[in-house]
């Protein structure tokens, strides 16, 4: 049932999606009530009732069709995948090849391969039950907090527990660990590892041949031992008042933990001064300067990474093999990017503005460019918020591409544009439409009322329509 209610579900929403198509026509333009026609993306586009219905086909190889809130579909034949919003955020399904997630409310499943009925899967109802299957083949279940097991679960190969937080085991690679009375009481034992934690009374933790924790009423004391060749060494820590250690590698004091510390040793020199206000460190890896909140910098070989009055304002500036990615932020109201290529003509591939909430600009090579008012979400194309919600809220949309432009006010109610051939067209829907062919072309045409006063010109002659249903002709 798990396996198949995502297809239930498809079915009957893509059922009501197609009679929604059933009177879309090759090409019309009712303003924002209902249109359709090739985009500028020379996708097949249909419309109506303004955001509401929408589906466009980029000849089979991507596919949208949403009636918005109720549900938006998505199919892409490139990668393989599909996914479904309904009622977004209540509901999100996808597949991509054999694989299928769904989560509904707090239902979550997972199915890594849906075409085999014995392969493991996952199904949580938040935060009560948990059944599956595990890559060997074994059937697991829980209900929480009475008891049960479930694998792979926060990072856990295996979880199994009784009246938690009463008792708690888990299984990670060689780990084994028994909670009781979580977190309190805990004994973790591995190849090379043993922990033993009476929380915050004592605590344990050796991994043999690199080091050993112990801490008594943490965290008022604390030591350590090192045993790594190359790094061997010791500390202590006398929490509020002072810390000390020493290695083959290099020295740390603090004091006042963890308000003051210096450390100075093979990796560089690093200083605390009233954590977390000044903060410097300076190694071969990278430099650190930090004055929180009001100014910090924090540069490595392939990045530069900034801030004013954190988290307000950030700038961040990355070196990759052959381009340099920018990227500004003063959030929430401005946000732009940047790549620039280091050889070539062009060398700013794709630029993205954004000045929140008024609008985005987004440009793509000299290929794509887009500029929408207004634009509420603060951050670039998160996929489910342009899928179910910024329709809604796009009053002005401009678009270009190298077939042409266009505006767009009020989901078609007024759009003009042009193609790169010479032809233009635009409406205000429903007091006038107009149109001109290409260069090569005579045709002309223009519309006053849908069809009340009307003209058009071409190669055969111009032809007049008046009250709707009066039309003559005359030939050259």
């Amino acid at each position: 049932m798990m396996r198949t209610f995502p297809k239930i579900l498809v079915g009957g929403f893509l059922y009501f999606g197609c009679i929604a198509c059933v009177g879309a026509a090759p090409i019309y333009d009712y303003g924002c009530l209902a249109s359709s026609g090739p985009d500028l993306c020379e996708q097949d586009t249909a419309r109506g009732l303004g955001p509401v219905f929408e589906r466009s086909d980029s000849g089979g190889t991507n596919q949208l069709t949403a009636v918005r809130p109720f549900f938006v579909r998505e199919f892409d034949t490139r990668r393989g995948s599909e996914s479904l919003d309904v009622l977004w955020p209540v509901g999100h399904f996808s597949w991509w090849h054999n694989q299928t997630d769904w989560r509904f409310l707090s239902a979550v499943y997972h199915d890594p391969d849906s075409a085999d009925p014995a392969s493991a899967y996952r199904f949580w109802l938040l935060p009560l039950i948990a059944v599956g299957r595990s890559n060997g083949g074994e059937d697991y279940g829980a209900l929480f907090p009475l008891g049960g097991r479930i694998d792979n679960w926060f990072g856990r190969d295996r979880v199994e527990f009784v009246l938690f937080p009463l008792y708690w085991h888990s299984e990670l690679n060689d780990l084994r660990t028994d909670y009781y009375l979580w977190p309190f009481i805990s004994r973790t034992t591995g190849d090379d590892v043993y922990r033993f934690r009476v929380f915050p009374f004592y605590a344990r933790s050796e991994k043999k041949g690199v080091e050993e924790h112990r801490s008594i009423l943490w965290p008022f004391w604390s030591t350590v031992r090192y045993d790594r060749p190359g790094s061997r060494g010791s500390g202590f820590m006398l929490f509020p008042f002072y810390g000390h250690s020493k290695t083959e590698c290099g020295e740390t004091w603090m004091f006042l933990p963890p308000f003051f510390r210096h450390s100075t040793g093979k990796k560089g020199t690093e200083n605390i001064y009233l954590w977390p206000i000044i903060q410097t460190q300076k190694s071969k890896e990278q430099e650190k300067l930090y004055v929180w909140p009001l100014y910090g910098r924090r540069t490595t070989e392939r990045e530069n990474r900034r801030f004013w009055l954190w988290p307000f304002i950030w700038n961040r500036t990355e070196t990759r093999k052959d381009r340099d990615v920018n990227s500004v932020r003063v959030f929430p109201v401005y946000h732009a990017e940047r790549i620039r290529l280091k050889k070539g003509d062009e060398p700013v591939v794709d630029r993205y503005v954004s000045v929140w909430p008024l609008g985005s600009y987004e440009r793509k090579n000299d290929d794509y460019k887009r500029f929408r008012f207004p634009d509420l979400w603060p951050f670039r194309n998160t996929a489910p918020i342009e899928r179910n919600l910024t329709p809604w809220w796009t009053f002005y949309k401009y678009e270009r591409t190298t077939v042409g432009r266009e505006n767009d006010i009020l989901w078609g109610l007024i759009h003009w544009g042009a193609e790169t051939n010479g032809a233009s067209y635009g409406s205000v829907f429903p007091l006038a439409s107009w149109g001109r062919g290409d260069r090569e072309g005579q045709q002309k045409d223009w519309d006053f009322l849908k069809g009340m006063l009307g003209y058009r010109r071409d190669e055969s002659g111009t032809s007049w329509r008046l009250l709707y249903f009066i039309n003559w002709r005359n030939r050259p």
